[in-house]
């Protein structure tokens, strides 16, 4: 049974460096002068000066997500390179321990066993088709831990029709203007290029499976629709003369609002007094005599 060693923070240590704030040479001290010397510093994980072992080891199994791999030699020296002050064999038995960790004794590698994996065309497909929604799709970043494989297959799914992939606008094309129907951009590529590099997330395509999705249209019409010259002015308003109508006079005027009477409201009537507390007679008080009003 491994031993945990108490955290860095609980144990006790001297200051690396003496914070003392000393006075101006001819002047006298100030009185109200905070002295801090006896200030400990704070020492915490995300500089690389914690001394815990098991910290090392789960700050190593984040990079080893990143990574899916990673070899025993290079697991050490990046140990050592984040946590100088902890014992990189030792965070290595550790990591050994940790779950989804595999270690191979043959080639002393390192890897990561995700929570899913999908390896077949028809698991991934399963997987995107109950898991994403109209409006939610899958990260590529999910899918790209899931498949071990690479996510080329989703490239082949996207040409059946049955997914639909969402890319970005970073890299070569941000800020470029996008390219006209079924053309090519200033840098000659066209909107469906730049590789998986541009994957941002997947949908499942509900539209075709339901029925309801169009056919695609034939590029030979893309690039003739895309050709036709489209007038910057319309002859709408010319039409409308002709007509002896006016733009105006074709929308209908709304209808005027009209002012109802203000309902009267009943006034409201004060009533006289009655008291009910008749049982009081009993005792020889009768309110309705010996009451007296507050002044």
């Amino acid at each position: 049974m491994l031993k945990r060693n108490a955290p860095a923070w609980a144990v006790p240590q001297s200051p690396s460096v003496k914070h003392e704030i000393k006075d101006e040479p001819g002047e006298e001290p100030d009185a109200k002068r905070v002295k801090t010397g006896n200030v400990k510093p704070i020492l915490t994980a995300t500089h690389g000066m914690f001394k815990e072992n098991r910290t090392a080891a789960y700050a190593l199994l984040n990079q080893l997500k990143k990574s899916m791999t990673i070899g025993w030699e290079d697991a050490f020296f990046w140990i050592q390179d984040t946590s100088p002050g902890s014992d990189p064999t030792e965070a290595l038995e550790i990591f050994k321990t940790l779950e989804r960790v595999e270690f191979n004794k043959i080639n002393r590698v390192f890897t990561y066993i995700p929570e899913l994996t999908l390896t077949t065309t028809n698991e991934i497909r399963n997987h995107i088709r109950i898991h994403s929604t109209p409006t939610s799709g899958i990260p590529i970043k999910t899918l790209r831990e899931a498949m071990p494989n690479g996510i080329e297959p989703l490239k082949d799914l996207e040409a059946r029709g049955d997914i639909l992939i969402m890319r970005g606008l970073t890299g070569a094309w941000k800020d470029i203007p996008l390219p006209r129907l079924g053309r090519k951009n200033v840098n000659g590529q066209e909107v469906m290029d730049g590789g998986s590099g541009r994957w941002k997330t997947v949908f499942w395509d509900h539209l075709r499976e339901a029925g309801r999705a169009g056919k695609r249209v034939d590029d030979e019409f893309i690039y003739s629709w895309a050709d036709v010259p489209i007038a910057e002015t319309d002859d709408v308003a010319k039409l409308l003369a002709d007509q002896e109508l006016s733009a105006s006079s074709a929308i209908p005027a709304a209808p005027k609002a009209t002012a109802t009477a203000a309902s009267k409201k009943k006034k409201k009537r004060t009533r006289a007094l009655k008291i009910t507390n008749t049982h009081m007679k009993e005792q020889g008080i009768d309110f309705s005599k010996d009451y007296i009003k507050p002044a």
